[in-house]
């Protein structure tokens, strides 16, 4: 190749370079470098395209004087470089290189119609209009040329290679309200890339592309679902994330507030669930005895002297102890404790969620997550999962290993539970295919020739006067309770983002939800609460099932 080729990028390295830097100086010196580079590597290296050459040596310069200029500059000031808080990949000139290859390798596949406009539009940086000027052509016909231009670049990389961002991106995504399918727009690495750094402040699209090291063109194909979503908005020419990431630091932070009080509460709520109850040891000892079966047993056999009060209930399906029962009353009486609190007494309600333009109500939830095979948060969820089962609705607390959602969809689709009162699923009511499903998932157990709910059903009435008998007050309790979810707050103001604010109500119930799973997990390993999935029968668990006739919704 001779020096007299490199002639043709003179302007648009300087465009290039003009466009990204603050001043004419800065702008010449990079300029200047760049192309002293693309000549010395002409005369070094066999180049199969000049074009993709120039372009990566443009952005490598580019990364290169941006770090110099930054890592001076905070020499100068005493400030940490980057501006985002923590850092989740690294992106240096390989990186970029890997990233960008494929674009500039395809670049000089395109006719010279449309290669001019795409490098004009995403390098050089001219607008649909300028370039509309430049070329003589209408500003429908240059949209065009960039759309076409776009997609036959797209087809030849082979898009689902920009997955792949430099390290993974973990996050557990879910909507507020249940009502979004937050997966739709939050499930690949680059639109989190994306939400990630411009979670801080809002970007351009530059400048989200210099520090994800994603090419300018896959951005832009990713902002119009994220806008959509309303998991970006846009503040002028800029970009921002509309929703909180509760990352792992932020986590640490706020964990750090939380003291004794899981502690305390599993004292508190685990002395509930044994008040007035025999230890299960010495009751299995006594019932054996008596010639009554096992604890196991406990729904099917006489009432022994030491008979809990909520057996005088009366409700349906498999009764069990409250080592299984507890799995129900301890996560809906907190619940409902630290919503009453939150909302009412410390005026913390997250009032009316926001209209979304997907048709939902409310924001995303984003916690990040540990990578697998790390400690992470708690493995009980306190989340209740609720569907209509005719006359009624069906609800879980679960524990992740034993969640049994989709059976439970299942069941509620056969809408029989009313049917059900003696615990015995009517012969034939139930399809042979969904049978087998029940069974497995343990929400149907069989004996003999019949088949039995096994979790307990109850009526309203039943299930209001079984929380009422273990509906204790404590002063004290809730004295510590209310300290500690305005700390929480506290700690969210001082990571979160002061334009998302306005979810931290919201996102204070998520995270008081966390520490309903931390007093449940305490209680397991305190053997106040049965241990779900048990190595003995390896079934999914089903505490935390429960059924209620009526119109009664849980918190």
């Amino acid at each position: 190749m001779e020096a007299k080729e490199i002639i043709p990028f003179i302007e648009p390295l300087y465009r290039f370079c003009h466009h990204r830097l603050d001043n004419w100086h800065d702008a010449e010196d990079l300029a200047g470098e760049i192309l002293l580079y693309a000549l010395d590597g002409m005369g070094k290296y066999d180049i199969g395209s000049l074009e993709a050459w120039v372009w990566r040596i443009a952005h490598n310069r580019y990364a290169r004087f941006l770090d110099a200029r930054g890592r001076r500059e905070s020499l100068l000031s005493g400030q940490e470089l980057s501006d985002t808080g923590e850092v989740y990949w690294q992106v240096d000139e390989e990186s970029v290189e890997e990233e960008y290859e494929p674009v500039f390798r395809y670049l000089h596949t395109l006719s010279s119609g449309y290669r001019d406009i795409f490098v004009d539009y995403y390098i050089g940086e001219l607008s649909v209009r300028q370039l509309a000027g430049k070329y003589g052509l209408s500003e429908a016909t240059v949209k065009w040329r960039l759309n076409v231009g776009r997609s036959r670049i797209r087809e030849r990389i082979e898009t689902n290679q920009m997955d792949k961002v430099y390290a993974r991106i973990n996050w557990n995504t879910y909507g507020c309200n249940g009502s979004m399918d937050t997966n739709r727009y939050l499930h690949s690495q680059v639109a989190r890339a994306i939400c990630l750094v411009a979670y801080e402040k809002p970007l351009t699209v530059e400048e989200i592309s210099l520090r994800t090291g994603i090419p300018t063109l896959y951005i832009e194909d990713a902002l119009p679902e994220l806008e959509y979503g309303d998991a970006i908005r846009m503040e002028g020419n800029k970009y921002a994330t509309d929703f909180i990431i509760f990352r792992l630091k932020d986590r640490a932070a706020t964990e750090a507030v939380a003291g004794d009080l899981v502690q305390r509460m599993a004292d508190f709520y685990g002395g509930l669930l044994w008040e007035g109850e025999t230890d299960p040891d010495a009751a299995e000892t006594q019932n054996r005895s008596a010639g009554q079966g096992t604890s196991q047993d406990m729904g099917e056999t006489q009432q022994t002297a030491q008979a809990p009060a909520y057996w005088e209930l009366g409700f349906y399906g498999r009764e069990r102890g409250m080592d299984s029962l507890g799995y129900i009353l301890v996560p809906f009486l907190l619940r409902k404790k630290i919503e009453d609190l939150k909302n009412y007494k410390l005026q913390l309600a997250s009032g009316n969620f926001p209209p979304r333009k997907d048709g939902g109500n409310g924001w995303f939830i984003v916690p990040e997550v540990p990578a697998q095979g790390e400690t992470g948060t708690a493995a009980y969820c306190n989340g209740c999962n609720a569907h209509e089962a005719g006359g009624g609705h069906l609800y879980q607390y679960y524990h992740e290993k034993g969640r049994a959602n989709g059976s439970l969809q299942r069941l509620a689709r056969c809408r029989i539970l009313p049917e059900c009162r003696e615990g015995v699923v009517p012969r034939g009511r139930i399809p042979e295919e969904d049978l087998v499903y029940l069974v497995q998932d343990n929400l149907l157990c069989r004996e003999g020739d019949v088949y039995k709910l096994n979790f307990p059903c109850f009526t309203w009435e039943q299930f209001t006067g079984f929380c009422a008998l273990y509906g204790r007050e404590d002063a004290r309790m809730d004295a510590r309770l209310g300290d500690w979810i305005l700390s929480v707050r506290k700690s969210f103001e001082g990571f979160v983002p002061r334009r998302l604010h306005g979810q931290i109500n919201q996102w204070l119930s998520v995270y008081c939800g966390e520490l309903i799973a931390h007093v449940m997990e305490e209680l397991i390993h305190r053997g106040r609460l049965k241990a779900s999935g048990s190595a003995k029968d390896q079934k999914p668990a089903t505490d935390g099932v429960f059924y209620i006739e009526g119109t009664f919704h849980c918190i």
